[in-house]
C-alpha cells in the first residue's frame, strides 16, 4: 500500500524523522530470521483509515469470525494465541471474535471504524521485504467428474488417510520444536518418509488397501484437487459428494509452476493456472514427469458439509485466507490489501485490476504458502471463482492482523507520535 506523506519542516519534521527511525528499528534486519515473534509489527489504525470505507459489507466476515470464536472455544482457555510481541489468551479471542462480529452485523460504517481503532489493535505483517510486500494467490473449490466405482472412465482414485502413516508432534520433546512435526511410516522398527507422489499414483503401492474414497476420470483434475485441498465430485447419478484435506504424505511440496519456468516452457510472467493447464494438454508425454516432480501427497475424507480449513472450520467465500501457520495466528481476524482482476461480459477478459481492502480471517494454510509475505485467499466455489483463483498472483499486497485492545493498555511513546502525526 503506497502512501505519500506531507510533513511540515520544524517539530513535526524531526518527530517523523524520530518515527521512521523508531519504525526501522522494529522491524527485523535483512538477514534475521522471521519467526512468530517478529512477523508482525503493531502499527496505528490510521494508515489504514483511507481505506477501511472499501469494504463495508460485512455480514460474511461475521460469519467467519463466529467459526473461528468455535474454533477459539475449543482450545485450552489459556492457549496462548501470538500476535507478534503480543501473546493473548484462547479465552480473550473467543469474546474479541464474538464482540467483533457483533459490531460488524450492527454498526453502521463510520461507527464501526471507530469502533475498530479503540477497542482494537492492528498488526502488520513484515512481507518479504523492509516494505512489508506481501504476494496473494488465490484458491477455490474445484468441481470434477468422479464415481463411488472404479469404472472404465473412472479410473483414478482419491485416497483416504492410510492407516500407517505416521505423524509425530516434536513439540512433545522442546518448545524449540512448536508446531514442527513429522510424517512419515515404520517399517522393520525404522521410520521412513511415506511414500511420494510417484510411488503412489506411478507404481500404485497403496492399491489393494481399501483406501479409495472415489475415483475420478482426469488425471490433471486430481492433481490440482491436491493442490487445492477440497473440492466437489460430480458423480454419474447427478448427486454431488464433497472431499477434504485429511492428510499428507509430509513430502515437501515443489511448484511445478516454478519448475516449468525455470525450463523456460513458460515465461514468469503469463504463469497461471490456466496457462498450467494448457501446456499440460499440449505436452502429455511430459505430463508424469512435471506432475511427479511435486511429491506432496494430499489424502481426502468425505465431508458432509462445506470445505474445511486447517484449524477445523468451514472455509467462508472471499473471506477465509491461508498463511504461514508457523508465523501467523491461527483463527485470527485480520485484513487484505491487494487487487482483484474485474472481468468483461464474457467472464473471461480481464479488463482492470482493482485495488481493494477486504476483511479476512486466518482459517487455512498450504504447502506452498511459507513466510510473511505469502497469503492464499479463498474465493469458494464456482466459475468466477476458479478464473479469479487461477490468475491471482498480487505482488505488492499487504496483510494485516486484528487483535483485541487490552482494557488496562497505555498507548506507548510510539503510539503517541504516530497519532500526532495522524499516520
Amino acid at each position: 500500500m503506497t502512501r505519500i506523506l506531507g510533513v511540515r519542516a520544524g517539530p513535526r519534521l524531526y518527530l517523523a524523522l524520530l518515527l521512521l527511525w523508531v519504525a526501522g528499528c522494529s522491524s527485523p534486519p535483512p538477514d534475521k530470521k522471521i519467526t512468530d515473534e517478529n512477523s508482525l509489527v503493531q502499527i496505528s489504525w490510521n494508515q489504514v483509515a483511507k481505506v477501511l470505507p472499501q469494504d463495508i459489507e460485512l455480514a460474511t466476515w461475521a460469519d467467519a469470525l463466529e467459526t473461528s470464536a468455535g474454533y477459539y472455544a475449543g482450545q485450552d482457555p489459556d492457549t496462548p494465541i501470538r500476535f507478534g510481541q503480543k501473546v493473548f489468551r484462547a479465552a480473550t479471542m473467543v469474546d474479541a471474535c464474538k464482540e467483533l462480529a457483533h459490531a460488524a452485523r450492527t454498526l453502521a460504517p463510520a461507527e464501526f471504524q471507530a469502533y475498530l481503532k479503540k477497542n482494537y489493535l492492528l498488526f502488520h505483517s513484515v512481507g518479504s521485504d523492509p516494505q512489508g510486500e506481501v504476494m496473494v494467490t488465490a484458491y477455490f473449490e474445484p468441481l470434477l467428474k468422479g464415481s463411488l466405482t472404479q469404472t472404465k472412465t473412472f479410473t483414478h482414485p482419491i485416497y483416504r488417510r492410510p492407516s500407517d502413516l505416521i505423524e509425530v508432534d516434536l513439540s512433545q520433546w522442546s518448545a524449540d520444536f512448536k508446531d514442527k512435526r513429522i510424517i512419515g511410516r515404520l517399517e522393520k522398527g525404522r521410520m521412513l518418509p511415506y511414500f511420494d507422489r510417484a510411488r503412489i499414483d506411478q507404481e500404485k503401492v497403496l492399491k489393494g488397501k481399501n483406501l479409495e474414497l472415489a475415483w475420478v476420470d482426469d488425471f490433471v483434475d486430481l492433481f490440482f484437487l491436491h493442490i487445492q485441498g477440497s473440492g466437489r465430485l460430480q458423480l454419474p447419478d447427478g448427486s454431488t459428494l464433497r472431499v477434504g484435506y485429511a492428510a499428507t504424505n509430509g513430502q515437501p511440496y515443489r511448484s511445478i509452476g516454478s519448475l516449468l519456468i525455470e525450463e523456460n516452457q513458460i515465461s514468469r510472467e503469463n504463469m497461471s493456472l490456466p496457462a498450467l493447464r494448457q501446456w499440460l494438454k499440449e505436452n502429455p508425454k511430459q505430463r508424469d514427469r512435471v506432475l511427479f516432480s511435486n511429491p506432496s501427497y494430499v489424502f481426502f475424507r468425505k465431508l458432509e458439509g462445506p470445505a474445511l480449513g486447517n484449524i477445523g472450520v468451514p472455509l467462508t467465500a472471499e473471506r477465509s485466507m491461508a498463511t504461514d501457520a508457523q508465523l501467523f495466528p491461527k483463527g485470527a481476524p485480520g485484513l487484505l490489501y491487494v487487487t482483484f482482476p474485474e472481468f468483461a461480459n464474457d467472464g473471461v477478459t480481464v479488463t482492470n485490476w482493482k485495488p481493494t481492502l477486504r476483511f479476512t480471517v486466518n482459517q487455512d494454510t498450504g504447502g506452498a504458502i511459507k513466510g510473511a509475505g505469502r497469503v492464499d485467499y479463498f474465493m469458494g466455489y464456482g466459475d468466477k471463482a476458479m478464473r479469479t483463483a487461477g490468475i491471482m498472483k498480487q505482488k505488492g499486497s499487504s496483510l494485516y492482523f486484528i487483535a483485541p485492545r487490552p482494557d488496562d493498555e497505555p498507548k506507548s511513546m510510539f503510539q503517541w507520535v504516530r497519532d500526532f502525526l495522524n499516520l
